[in-house]
């Protein structure tokens, strides 16, 4: 019974220790913090990667550029101290993990479905159920850890490496699969990850998630293969300097909407402006500028974000009937039955784009946030057919 009681306090420290690691990644820099010119002269000052494992750092290294100077002696005194203790932990808990039964390709369970291309569908038998398999450390993972992380890298680098190869080690233990899909360009564990699916004969590919601009979190990554939505990404990755032999360009059904099947009068309006997080002052905006539609006598929806935006704000100002509501109509339905999607920042935009629609890019609500994109290399605000400004209709 005591030795229970020691465990569950050993447990419920580590936990309480990472907490505090999470919390201490609060406040950081984000998209927008700096000119790009900056953070690509930051990113090139570094140099080129040797192998995997010194991409992760240095892909941890760009992402530390946006951490308050404060923070970084702080954050890596924590993990230093947890890091030993962390690692005990886990190879204890590693004892524990037994294969249970085979999969032959784990994916990753966020949402994942609506962006795998058709080739990975048809090629592999995808389990998302398999994804969360615990965590532990074996002794081969700890040797892995000391002969490739111990030495001179950030202590939290360490830590979170550990971290992530406990949680892939016990995937590949329990289910022995032969590919593990995931979408990690952000994590800059994610080459280092490659490296040690290799070790143990496993293959790592990514799938593009949601829209991406210049932004060095997504810098000197490594895939075995990385499927993204269109050559500009790959370009934009490998300035970023991502190994440039890894990528696929692979639209997703979900982004080429077969407009002919999802034909729905009902859904149908002439313009549909899809709504994010808002201010009053800015729906108010939002609103007035749509009043173009009706010196055209066109039809115009709103569609709320699902979780972000304000419903009661939202009717205070709009009519319910000119509300589309995303738990009513599904976002392919809605994309197939328009003529042109307006909106800011969101893979919707491109999504529409893609399925040979009209798009408007708001800049008059969001005229600050328009130039920032620009600067940032979004993907529409370039010279693009069927693309313009929706100050252009004002």
């Amino acid at each position: 019974m005591e030795r229970l009681l020691r465990s569950k306090r050993l447990y419920f420290n580590v936990m309480n220790i990472f907490k505090i690691t999470y919390f201490l990644q609060k406040g950081d820099k984000s998209l927008f913090s700096y000119p790009i010119e900056e953070e690509y002269a930051y990113m090139d000052s570094l140099g080129d990667p040797k192998n995997d494992i010194d991409r992760s750092y240095k892909q941890y290294l760009c992402q530390r550029f946006f951490m308050p100077m404060w923070k970084r002696p702080l954050l890596s005194v924590v993990s230093l101290f947890v890091a030993p203790f962390c690692t005990v932990y886990l190879l204890l808990k590693g004892f524990f993990i037994k294969f249970s039964s085979h999969s032959e390709t784990i994916i990753e369970d966020k949402g994942m479905n609506e962006v795998i291309p058709d080739s990975l569908k048809r090629n592999y038998s995808l389990d998302s159920s398999a994804w969360h398999s615990g965590m532990g450390l074996s002794w081969r993972d700890v040797n892995y850890v000391f002969a490739h992380l111990i030495g001179w890298y950030d202590p939290y680098f360490i830590l979170k490496s550990i971290v992530k190869i406990a949680s892939y080690s016990a995937m590949i233990t329990r289910h022995s699969p032969l590919s593990i899909i995931v979408n990690g360009e952000y994590s800059f564990c994610s080459s280092l990850l490659t490296d040690y699916c290799h070790s143990r004969n496993v293959e790592h590919i990514n799938v593009m998630h949601g829209e991406k601009l210049r932004f060095i979190r997504d810098s000197f990554f490594h895939f075995d293969r990385c499927f993204v939505w269109d050559q500009y990404y790959v370009n934009l990755f490998i300035r970023q300097k991502a190994e440039p032999t890894q990528f696929v360009v692979s639209i997703p059904e979900s982004l080429n909407i077969n407009i002919s099947e999802h034909y729905k009068p009902s859904a149908f309006a002439n313009y549909k402006y899809y709504l994010a997080l808002y201010t009053e002052d800015e729906l108010k905006s939002i609103v007035a500028s749509m009043a173009f539609s009706e010196g055209e006598g066109k039809t115009v929806k709103y569609r709320p974000h699902p979780r972000y935006s304000d419903m009661i704000l939202l009717k205070k100002y709009v009519p319910e009937d000119l509300i589309e509501m995303p738990s009513e109509v599904s976002i392919i339905d809605s994309v197939a039955n328009l003529d042109s999607a307006i909106g800011s920042y969101t893979t919707v935009l491109l999504q529409a784009h893609l399925s040979g629609k009209n798009v408007l890019l708001d800049d008059v609500t969001y005229k600050e946030r328009y130039g920032r994109l620009v600067e940032y290399g979004y993907i529409l605000s370039g010279n693009m057919n069927n693309v313009n400004k929706l100050s252009d209709k004002q």
